[in-house]
């Protein structure tokens, strides 16, 4: 049987929700300016590179922000530039445990999870007064759990970005034999997003005219791509180095720059450079002769969007890895290794699709960008 207290507080948030709108301003007594929430989790470079790709159209049309970051770390000095005089929080979240081979230790994520509950809580709680005391139009949440929550702050519109929403997408297929990851991975993307209003998927390749483009930042959308000869690998998962050291000593004289890594491991070929600066990430991309990495969406993006070749290593155990490495194979804009590095590189670059792609990859942060304010709008239009 259900408890009167737990009753309660069901009926009380449910009436939160329904009435939402009673709660949000009109940005158009605000002159079109609003006030916003963006909440992004720092795992990984791709969500905090969405966020540079979105901060500096905020900032130009006037928009009045709160930025919540979920993660173990404080953000890296990029990230702090780009937040500037904006209000900001960075909160406990939660975090995929590394396997040390490659893959996420899925008892070692669970263990972290239900440690990390009581930090989890009282982050839900902090984000949720931090909300409301800041009175927001909108809520933008890159696959965060905090402001995507329907516990915090739920009398406000949410709108969630990024790729995971094109998994559930009915013009996609999806991968075979992975039905175990496939349920962890839709359980992470309710996690995530249990509370969002609209959810907005982007995708390297446009399935339909409801795929929005990739978010790019203007340091890769401005580079003007060169090649130099070097590789560049970005691992956000370590542990996949072998075919990688392999590749490099059969070739000693081709440069290998990895990503991903801090402190090198020991007894590494002399001719691989590991990179501990990742504000140099773009620039050494822009010149490299291919990409080699884990298969993270936005990585996989800029990559393509500079002209160069890709191979993937998805992450052992992430469904949504082994899925862009399939669709990516599907629409030949790149492969996935399979066996040795040098025969995996060994394939001519799509320079057509390229050509194609392009206008709508440059076009991705500006449309994106309006579709979401565009909810703010929505909702002033709604209260008024």
């Amino acid at each position: 049987m259900t408890s009167p207290s737990r009753y309660l507080c069901v009926v009380r948030l449910t009436c939160l929700v329904r009435f939402r709108t009673l709660a949000v301003s009109n940005p158009v007594e605000q002159g079109g300016r609003v006030r916003v929430v963006y909440g992004v989790q720092s795992v990984g470079r791709g969500h905090l590179a969405r966020f540079l790709a979105l901060k500096p159209l905020f900032d130009r049309d006037g928009h009045e922000m709160l930025v919540i970051l979920s993660g173990q770390h404080d953000p890296p000095a990029v990230i702090r530039d780009a937040i500037g005089t904006s209000h900001y929080e960075r909160l406990a979240g939660i975090t995929m445990v590394e396997d040390g081979i490659g893959g996420i230790s899925k008892r070692k994520t669970v263990q972290s999870f239900a440690a990390g509950l009581p930090d989890l809580f009282s982050s839900l709680y902090r984000a949720h007064r931090l909300i409301s005391d800041f009175g927001p139009d909108l809520i933008v949440s890159d696959f965060d759990v905090l402001t995507a929550s329907p516990f915090v702050a739920p009398h406000v519109y949410k709108v969630g970005i990024g790729n995971q929403a094109m998994l559930h997408h009915p013009g996609v297929t999806h991968v075979s034999g992975y039905r175990m990851e496939r349920m962890n991975v839709n359980l992470a993307i309710k996690l995530c997003t249990g509370g969002i209003d609209t959810l907005l998927g982007c995708h390297f390749y446009p399935i339909d005219a409801h795929c929005l483009p990739p978010i790019l930042r203007s340091d890769v959308l401005s580079a003007s791509p060169t090649n130099d000869g070097h590789i560049v690998v970005y691992h956000s998962f370590q542990g996949r180095l072998d075919p990688i050291i392999r590749f490099a000593r059969l070739r000693p004289d081709q440069r290998v720059i990895v990503y991903g890594y801090g402190e090198p491991p020991v007894g590494m070929p002399t001719n691989m450079h590991f990179e501990s600066e990742a504000c140099r990430f773009a620039v050494d991309l822009a010149s490299c002769s291919a990409y080699v990495g884990t298969a993270g969406f936005q990585a996989i993006c800029e990559a393509f969007y500079l002209g160069k070749r890709i191979v993937l290593q998805p992450i052992e155990g992430q469904y949504e890895q082994r899925w862009n490495g399939t669709q990516l194979t599907q629409y030949g804009m790149g492969r996935m290794l399979e066996a040795g590095l040098e025969e995996a590189l060994d394939y001519p670059f799509p320079h057509e699709l390229h050509r194609r792609l392009h206008p709508w990859y440059e076009s991705g942060v500006e449309t994106c960008y309006r579709r979401i304010t565009s909810y703010a709008e929505r909702a002033g239009a709604e209260d008024a």
